[in-house]
């Protein structure tokens, strides 16, 4: 049977053990990594005018796009997050914060890329062990039928130099919070950062496209933003009042309600319309697929506010990171929260439950579905990035799909692209929104796609709803 549970958990963000599916923890985060690299890279990238994105991003990272995806890989997109010993993944404070580099070496004479290597035991003194024979070999591969090719990692200090030239101490304070840092709590601006106004609030409404996450860890929020704005898109409203004579003096009220109440009203947060940008004038944070429009930015600020407790204007969006999708669709809409753990699930149970919380297709109760931890969490070992999914990432539930006798699960990624690419469908789809009949094309890369239900149970770890 179906298994569920309905918490009431405290509405300050805090999950515990009645919150988490058994077995499965429930907070996740990850950041976006084409908005991490348009930080580093300062400017905004044609990410879908270049003909290998994935090389683009390789490069500025510094890291093989097949290792992005998962935390056990050590990483960009996890900084400030740790895989405990039991492959829960954690808040830390990032040892980034702490690495001192020499900037005065080229690459010749940097020991990163220079390697004397001519027989094994000169890996001895590179892995700082005698005993070369424990050296964790992730590859071998048999090459032209007499070489044996091995692929070493390297040690964590050396990666840790290696990612610090790309994420200075500047950037990883922009990307990650840093408990040691306690002097802007109140008035926030991250290094190198200002606040501006960069747009209206709406171009015409809520979309479920529009919420876009930006360089910090809250992929669960923007999932749940999404989820509220497909199937509740009255319940994202702009509310304003004045504060001065002038046309440009307001702020807006953003409603947060208390968990599982049914609608009982827990905070009124009131922000202005300025959210962080780059000295460039380039979002860093949460951002509209509508250029121009604002509103998720707003949202994530003020639930930023609501998470710090700043009495400012300025809250430190870096606290985001790092937190719950279901618990913050149900303080977005007051919903009763229900967890259900794929282990415990047969693919047809969560299909079923899928299409019991939709109405011609799509979800009219808001849903959110998440990842293991890191593939080696899963009952059977993942590679996710074979699969082009995403390790403690939140997804947005759509609704369901059934096309030449197979059963699909239709989610959105809330980078807006990176698209699973097992078990999905490839075709026009139709869903019911409100009013009208929507066209929903999955042959575009807008981080859309159907995936077969037994696909989902296998890749995901839950799924959740807020009703």
């Amino acid at each position: 049977m179906t298994t569920k549970t309905a918490t009431k958990a405290k509405s300050n963000g805090t999950a515990n053990a009645a919150a988490a599916v058994e077995g499965v923890p429930q907070n996740n985060g990850v950041i976006n990594p084409y908005a991490l690299a348009e930080v580093i890279a300062d400017r905004k990238i044609p990410w879908k005018e270049l003909p290998d994105a994935p090389r683009v991003l390789e490069q500025i990272l510094q890291t093989p796009y097949e290792e992005l995806f998962d935390p056990a890989f050590g990483g960009p997109l996890y900084t400030g997050l740790k895989l405990n010993s039991k492959l829960e993944l954690v808040p830390e404070r990032s040892p980034l914060f702490d690495v001192k580099i020499n900037v005065d070496i080229n690459d010749l004479e940097n020991p990163l890329t220079s390697l004397e290597i001519k027989k094994l035991a000169d890996l001895g003194p590179r892995f700082n062990t005698k005993d070369v024979g424990s050296i964790e070999v992730t590859n071998a591969e048999l090459v032209r039928q007499q070489y044996l090719q091995l692929t070493l990692r390297l040690p964590d200090q050396e990666r840790l130099q290696q990612l610090a030239r790309v994420l200075s101490r500047d950037i990883v304070a922009t990307i990650s919070n840093d408990p040691k840092d306690k002097g802007n709590a109140q008035n926030w601006t991250p290094p190198n950062g200002t606040w501006a106004d960069p747009g209206r609030f709406f171009n015409e409404g809520t979309e479920f496209f529009d919420p876009i996450q930006g360089a910090v860890a809250n992929c669960y929020y923007i999932a749940a933003l999404s989820a509220v704005a497909w199937s509740k898109p009255f319940q994202i409203a702009q509310m304003t009042r004045a504060t001065g004579a002038s046309q440009q003096s307001f702020v807006d009220m953003v409603r947060f309600y208390k968990p599982d109440s049914g609608g009982a009203l827990d905070k009124q947060i009131e922000v202005t319309e300025a959210v962080p940008q780059t000295m460039g004038g380039n979002y860093i944070y949460a951002r509209s697929s509508e250029a121009g429009e604002i509103w998720p930015a707003v949202y994530e600020k003020a639930f930023a506010k609501l998470k710090t407790g700043t009495t400012t204007d300025h809250p430190d969006i870096t606290a985001t990171a790092w937190g719950d999708c279901v618990l913050a669709t149900s303080q977005l809409t007051g919903g009763h929260r229900y967890y259900y753990n794929t282990a415990s699930n047969t693919a047809d149970h969560l299909w079923d439950l899928v299409r019991g919380n939709s109405l011609s297709y799509r979800t009219f109760n808001p849903m959110t579905a998440w990842t293991y931890s890191t593939g080696d969490a899963a009952n059977r070992h993942l590679n996710y990035s074979s699969a082009t999914i995403v390790a403690s990432h939140c997804y947005t539930v759509l609704g369901w799909a059934y096309h030449n006798d197979r059963k699909y699960i239709v989610l959105r990624n809330p980078w807006g692209n990176t698209e699973a690419t097992v078990a999905t469908l490839n075709n026009n789809i139709w869903m019911y929104d409100m009013s009208w009949w929507r066209p929903i094309n999955l042959n575009v890369v807008d981080g859309t796609f159907a995936m077969e239900a037994w696909a989902f149970k296998e890749y995901f770890a839950g799924i959740g709803v807020a009703k």
